[in-house]
């Protein structure tokens, strides 16, 4: 299998066991529920679609988008 598929699906794996964690509290957190539901389907969209393109790409491009302020280096006021 595909190195980049099989961190995928170790990702969706992991976040069913996160799900499952989040359903079993006492009081589980909606947001939470919704956050982690919206990154599984996400990820099952990417490995469906790279499972039925036969990973014909020669290269996937992996883009990040930098996180909020950490990435911003400034100058100190003086």
């Amino acid at each position: 299998m595909d190195q980049f598929l099989k961190s995928l699906t170790t990702r969706r794996n992991m976040l069913d066991a996160e799900l499952a964690a989040e359903r079993r509290r006492d009081q589980p957190d909606g947001e939470r529920l919704v956050a982690l539901k919206r990154i599984k389907r996400q990820l099952g969209a990417q490995i469906e679609y790279i499972r039925r393109e036969g990973r014909q790409i020669t290269e996937v491009m992996v883009v990040r988008k930098p996180r909020r302020f950490t990435d911003l280096k400034l100058k100190p006021i003086r």
